[in-house]
Order: structure tokens, then C-alpha cells, then sequence
């Protein structure tokens, strides 16, 4: 039965966007065929604290890194993660190395944690930047607060791996 694993166990995936600032991601489980998006109400925006400074990058990497530690800590049944990564483009900013830096803390939490981790663009999702909120909305809800495309990369990274 796809988004299960064993008998009876539910399987749970985090999804993570990895945006310079603020961090976003979505834990969504499955049911039977039901998504739910189980931090809807709760935490799913990792705000960098104000301590850190933009040229602080080595410090925000340690601290994106050690609240994906806490997140795993909080969720233990969480199985997997995707992270939507920044598109190709011929142009690279310091905004993009900084997500792909807090890529790179995600995906060393999840290799210390033996939870296997994959990066996908949105063509692998199933989705595209303008149609990246309406998708996840009917695939499986939105939050309550914070709701934005980053938001929306981060569930339907989270229900693409459910999916596959």
C-alpha cells in the first residue's frame, strides 16, 4: 500500500525549501489515500535568529542544522525527506548559495540520522513555481499562517515523497 511501510505503521515525510531567511517545511503523513499536513497550525517556518548576521554563514548553517535535529527529535516517526531545491539558472546570488547552504545542513542531519533525503526541481514534483500553492492546497491543504510558495514547495516536496 503506497505511503505505508510494514504493517499498520504510517509513513510521515518532511518536506524542507531551504530559503536564506526563513527556512520552510511541511511534515505530511498518509492515510488510506488521506494527506494531512500535520504541522498546518504548528511550526513551519525556521526564522534565522536576528543574532545571526547575513555574513554569518558558517553560524546560520550550524543553527538550520541543529533545528532539523530538533524537528527529528520532535517527529521521530518521520521516514524521509525531499527538499525542493532552487531551479537551474544561468545566474547564481548569494541568496541561492544560502539555501543551497541550508540544503546541505538537511542533508547532513538526515545522513547522521540514517532518514534518506532527496533534492527534486519542480518538474520532479509534479508542479511549477506559479502553480506550486494551488497544487498543494488540493493536495493536501495549506497552513494557517505563513502561507506562500516557499510554504508550498515544502508540502509538495513532502507529498511527492509519500508518493514515491
Amino acid at each position: 500500500m503506497a505511503g505505508h511501510i510494514g504493517r499498520g505503521r504510517l509513513m510521515k515525510v518532511l518536506g524542507f525549501r531551504g530559503d536564506p531567511k526563513a527556512p520552510r517545511y511541511a511534515i505530511v503523513s498518509e492515510d488510506n489515500g488521506v494527506f494531512t499536513l500535520e504541522n498546518a497550525s504548528d511550526d513551519n517556518k525556521l526564522t534565522v535568529p536576528a543574532s545571526i548576521s547575513d555574513e554569518a554563514d558558517a553560524e546560520r548553517v550550524e543553527w538550520v542544522y541543529r533545528e532539523i535535529l530538533r524537528i527529528f527529535d520532535e517527529h521521530t516517526d518521520i521516514t524521509k525527506v525531499i527538499i525542493k531545491q532552487n531551479e537551474f539558472t544561468r545566474q547564481d546570488t548569494l541568496a541561492k548559495r544560502r539555501s543551497a547552504y541550508n540544503d546541505a545542513a538537511v542533508i547532513l542531519a538526515c545522513s547522521l540520522r540514517g532518514i534518506p533525503v532527496e533534492l527534486k526541481l519542480y518538474t520532479s514534483i509534479s508542479t511549477t513555481s506559479s502553480d506550486t500553492k494551488r497544487h498543494a492546497e488540493s493536495r493536501v491543504g495549506k497552513t494557517d499562517k505563513y502561507w506562500d510558495t516557499k510554504m508550498a514547495d515544502a508540502v509538495n516536496a513532502a507529498w511527492w515523497g509519500l508518493r514515491h
